[in-house]
Formats: structure tokens, C-alpha cells, sequence
């Protein structure tokens, strides 16, 4: 059944009534596989036919219906396919990584992490918690800090050198502890830093008494998609812990890239 309007959007000022009215069509056509014709799309939606027939008409110029003879049924064309590839991509590498990240988590029972890269930013998508008491919280949903999380340093010392640069060119370059970098030469030694490491060390940069590691995840095109970061407590850090999580993350992160290789997984939403 296609949607009908939101609760709600009748005193939503910003609610776009042709908008709803485009995905009822829509809703209605992925329900009818084998096709529908126009008078059951309009009556399915409740719209009148020549509306209806004025947005399928719009949908099969940009190729998200199809309709194989004139006054045939209608049906999604392939860019519907494509545009729910991209969404699918992400929930793809959610459920590849998942397993991976709980191994690590449980391995040092601290809380790790997982973010993706999303156009011109990275956002922690995942987290999978220590079972300590003392534990650090899931920034779920948190954009990163290129300057100053260790899964953003990470992603922008592996991207490519022009992406990078813009990175670097859009960077806002916030003051979050005393010890955050700020000063763009700064900014890019310690990603140079973290390319030589093959991986990055947030060292209360970010938030004061805990340190993160963090290591590179690529696509099936070599490019970085995204990152898995452990954050520690800086009480239970010690110089040994940090090496032995940083071998760890770098073979977890290795593992997980091979994996999204052998998909043949290419993330949909790269800068």
C-alpha cells in the first residue's frame, strides 16, 4: 500500500505537498512489480489521472519508471534500482563490520567504533560498547573531527591527495581540549604522521582523559570508505595497551577492507 500523508505535515510549514504526492507514486509502483496501469496508479493514490500521468510522465524521463508500450503498465525503472543501491551500500558495510567490531570490543573490553565517510564528511554510524562500568560513551551519529578524532585523522590521511586538500581547505578548526590541533601545517604533519603509522592516535584532543586509536577501511576501488577507532580511558591506558590495540586495529580494519573487497562493495556516498 502507498504512503499516505504523514501524520503531522498538515502543520509542518516545510512540508512539500508535490513531494508526497511523487512518493505515493513511487510507493505504489515498487508494490506492483508486474506494472500497473495509470487508471489503478490513480486510484491506488487518490490522485487525479492527470497528475498522475504528469508524474509518471516525469519519472520516466530521469528513468525511475518504465513503461513499455504506449498506454501500457507502468513499473520502477533502473535508476530506482541504483538509488536504493546507495543506501543498501551502507547498511552493507554496517552488517560486514558488525562481527569484526564485536571481536575487537571483546578482546580488550573497551568500546569501538565504526564511521563512515559521507560526502564531505565522516560520521560514526556503529558502536560496539565495552562491558566495563568505566567506559566511554558512542558518539553515534557524531560527525568527526579531521583535525582531532582519530577516525578523522585517519580518513584524511588516506584519501587522496586532492580530496585531502579540499578537507583541509573546508576544515573549521574548533579548539576542543588544549591539546587540539589548530593550525593547518600542524594539521597536515600529523596526517603525514599517520600515513608513515597506518593509523592515528587521538591523545586527549578530543575529549579530556581519553586517547582513541584509529585505522583506514577501503572500498573495492582501494578507496577509503571509513574507519574503526577504540577508545580508551586514559586511567587504563599504558603505552603497551596502545601498541598491542594499534597491531589489532590496523589487522581488523586490513580484514574488513579485504571483505568489502571480495563484495566487490564500492561505498556510495565517497567525498
Amino acid at each position: 500500500m502507498a504512503a499516505i500523508r504523514p501524520a503531522g505535515a498538515e502543520s509542518d510549514p516545510h512540508y512539500i505537498e508535490l513531494v508526497g504526492k511523487v512518493i505515493q507514486v513511487l510507493e505504489t509502483l515498487r508494490d506492483e512489480p508486474r506494472g500497473i496501469t495509470l487508471r489503478d496508479l490513480s486510484e491506488r493514490t487518490g490522485q487525479i489521472k492527470s497528475s498522475v500521468h504528469r508524474i509518471v510522465s516525469s519519472l520516466k524521463r530521469h528513468g525511475y519508471a518504465e513503461q513499455e508500450i504506449s498506454g501500457g503498465p507502468y513499473r520502477l525503472g533502473l535508476q530506482a534500482v541504483t538509488l536504493a543501491r546507495g543506501a543498501v551500500d551502507g547498511i552493507s558495510l554496517l552488517r560486514v563490520s558488525k562481527p569484526m567490531l564485536r571481536e575487537l570490543a571483546d578482546r580488550f573490553n573497551e568500546s569501538v567504533y565504526l564511521a563512515v565517510v559521507d560526502g564531505p564528511r565522516a560520521i560514526f554510524v556503529d558502536v560496539q560498547e565495552s562491558r566495563r562500568d568505566l567506559m566511554l560513551v558512542g558518539p553515534l551519529g557524531a560527525e568527526v573531527h579531521f583535525n582531532a578524532t582519530a577516525a578523522g585523522k585517519v580518513i584524511a590521511a588516506f584519501s587522496a591527495p586532492e580530496a585531502a586538500g579540499e578537507i583541509l581547505r573546508r576544515l573549521q578548526l574548533k579548539q576542543l581540549t588544549e591539546r587540539t590541533l589548530t593550525d593547518p601545517a600542524a594539521v597536515e604533519r600529523e596526517w603525514s604522521k599517520v600515513r608513515r603509522a597506518g593509523y592515528a592516535r587521538n591523545d586527549e584532543e578530543t575529549i579530556v582523559g581519553a586517547i582513541f586509536l584509529a585505522a583506514p577501511v577501503f572500498d573495492a576501488t582501494n578507496t577509503v570508505c571509513g574507519s574503526v577507532s577504540i577508545g580508551v580511558p586514559k586511567a587504563r591506558y599504558q603505552p603497551a595497551l596502545g601498541e598491542s590495540i594499534a597491531v589489532a586495529l590496523k589487522e581488523t580494519a586490513e580484514r574488513l577492507s579485504r571483505a568489502l573487497d571480495a563484495a566487490g562493495y564500492h561505498h556510495a556516498r565517497r567525498r
